[in-house]
């Protein structure tokens, strides 16, 4: 039962009843025209080029391939297959590191990352790290973590090792299993999964709270209670400890209080109302017909698409939105576009 609470907080979501599955910013991942999944992993075969997965049997491009994407493996220049286990690297020479050579060599299977002008396997226990040892270096359920004593593969390396349970590392996105938080020690050291943080108990080192909860009382890092966050009328989770942004549930949004208090979880997106914003969103939002604005105390919701009014929509102004017959242009002050 821990193991698939595990899997589940770690995004491998076919643990959990879902094929969807999702990478370690929150998006989608994994089929084609997604970003790849942990490892640098695509599904039904698919390769993973600049980021990105392509389904098997269609055109590679790009990083030096072409050909057909076939099992992971592309073709390179020469017509030779390239980007699998045990095939040489797809693009130009091998990286010195192993990370991928800066876009100029390239391996396309899952779990595969070019070294010595080869692809090797990585992203497993005990295998090298992919991708240059970021958040999705590894399988779920593993992070990418630097060797205790400095030793393996040409020193100072990093391999893929168990992480979010008791007295684990934290895995990608501060992920640990239930019941237990992601200390923040500081000092270098690094974050730790411990049984604390649990709403209405003591924080974690570094201010840190369970999901759900925001630590209140707590000096330099030190001390304090976890509160409940990111509910109607309660504190903006993300607020305290070191770092992150602010966020509430969903339908609610982050808003400054007109006396000067802590900010607060409101209802967001209708007229009038603060900007929505959420985990992976890439922006703030409001419901249709309706822009964000912002100004001195933030983005709120106003009226879009009507003569004079705002665009709908981001983006590039081509891209923005108008009622039948208006257009998105820009203002001769330079301002935002408006629609004329």
């Amino acid at each position: 039962m821990a193991s698939t609470i595990l899997a589940c907080l770690l995004g491998a979501l076919s643990a959990c009843g879902s094929t969807t599955k999702t990478g370690a910013n929150g998006a989608a991942c994994g089929t084609a025209g997604l970003q790849c999944c942990a490892a640098n992993s695509c599904q039904g075969g698919g390769c993973c080029l600049a980021g990105l997965c392509i389904a098997s049997g269609s055109a590679c491009s790009g990083n030096g391939t072409t050909g057909t994407c076939s099992a992971g493996s592309c073709q390179n220049g020469a017509g030779m297959a390239c980007g699998a286990v045990n095939q040489t690297c797809c693009g130009g020479a091998g990286a010195v590191d192993g990370g991928g050579g800066g876009g100029f060599a390239t391996c396309t299977a899952s779990g595969t990352r070019c070294t010595g002008n080869t692809c090797v396997a990585c992203g497993s226990q005990g295998a090298g790290c992919c991708a240059g040892g970021n958040a999705n270096s590894c399988e779920s359920g593993l992070s990418c973590q630097a060797a205790v004593d400095g030793g393996g593969m040409g020193g100072g390396a990093t391999t893929c090792e168990p992480c979010g349970g008791s007295g684990q590392v934290c895995c990608a996105g501060d992920a640990c299993s239930a019941g237990l938080g992601c200390a923040n020690p500081g000092g270098g050291a690094a974050r730790t999964c411990m049984s604390c943080g649990a709403l209405n108990g003591a924080c974690c080192p570094g201010a840190v709270c369970q999901s759900g909860g925001e630590c209140a009382g707590a000096t330099m890092g030190t001390g304090g209670t976890c509160a409940p966050c990111g509910g109607a009328n309660q504190a903006c989770c993300g607020g305290g400890g070191f770092g992150g942004g602010t966020t509430c549930n969903s339908g609610l949004g982050c808003t400054a209080a007109s006396d000067g208090g802590a900010d607060s979880c409101q209802p967001c997106g209708a007229a009038g109302q603060t900007c929505c914003t959420g985990a992976g969103a890439g922006g703030a939002s409001c419901n249709t017909g309706l822009a964000c604005m912002f100004g001195g105390g933030g983005g709120t919701c106003q009226a879009c698409g009507g003569a004079g009014q705002s665009c709908c929509g981001g983006g590039p102004v081509a891209m923005r939105t108008c009622n039948t017959g208006l257009a998105c242009g820009a203002t001769d002050g330079g301002g935002a576009p408006i629609c004329q």
